[in-house]
């Protein structure tokens, strides 16, 4: 082999090499709704909230999202993961929103008996739009039961102000804090509503 046939294989060589783009690092987002402060006068019906389950890939790790131009494909971002099952996020929340409003509430880690039992079906966990229109948009079916069986669904959604994951995360967070607010509060006048986004 010669000097110049090791110095092409070497120029080959360095040049495949910066042609492959290093890997994208991936992100995990982490939630955090804040719980609505409680009511000075609570309710004191007892509730137990059952495990938030998921429709599809709303429960989903991986971050979905609906580009504008194909609404009807859920796509998975390949580096972007949330650091709990969004069933769980969720699950939290609505244990946070129903103490604002009731004495009693237990989340499903105690699972104590009780005269009502609140059942979620989260049905979207996804960012919507495309660009400056971006959206965090979550949305579940609920039934209470109890006395009598109350059903509603509930969706809400925020805008997402910028491209970084921190600013999908808040996003995600108002959305969740809204809809879960919004049923806690229809929870408490004794009616559910389906409010759609």
């Amino acid at each position: 082999m010669t000097v110049r046939s090791i110095l092409v294989a070497a120029m080959l060589l360095l040049g495949g090499c910066a042609a492959v783009k290093p890997a994208e690092q991936p992100i995990t987002l982490r939630l955090v709704p804040a719980a609505p402060p409680p009511l000075p006068s609570l309710l004191p019906a007892a509730l137990a909230v059952a495990p938030v389950q998921a429709r599809g890939l709303a429960g989903a790790l991986r971050y979905d999202y609906v580009d504008a131009s194909a609404p009807a494909e859920i796509r998975q971002a390949k580096t972007l993961f949330w650091e709990e099952p969004p069933t769980r996020v969720v699950e939290h929340a609505l244990v946070g929103a129903l103490r604002s409003r009731f004495a009693t509430v237990t989340g499903p880690e105690l699972g104590q008996p009780s005269a009502r039992r609140v059942v979620v079906e989260l049905d979207r966990f996804e960012e919507t739009g495309a660009g400056g229109a971006a959206r965090a948009t979550v949305a579940f079916a609920v039934s209470v039961s109890g006395t009598n069986l109350l059903t509603g669904g509930y969706c809400a959604s925020a805008p997402i102000d910028g491209a970084s994951g921190t600013a999908r995360a808040r996003a995600f967070e108002a959305a969740i804090g809204a809809a879960t607010i919004a049923f806690a509060q229809d929870m408490a006048s004794g009616r559910l509503s389906t409010l759609g986004c």
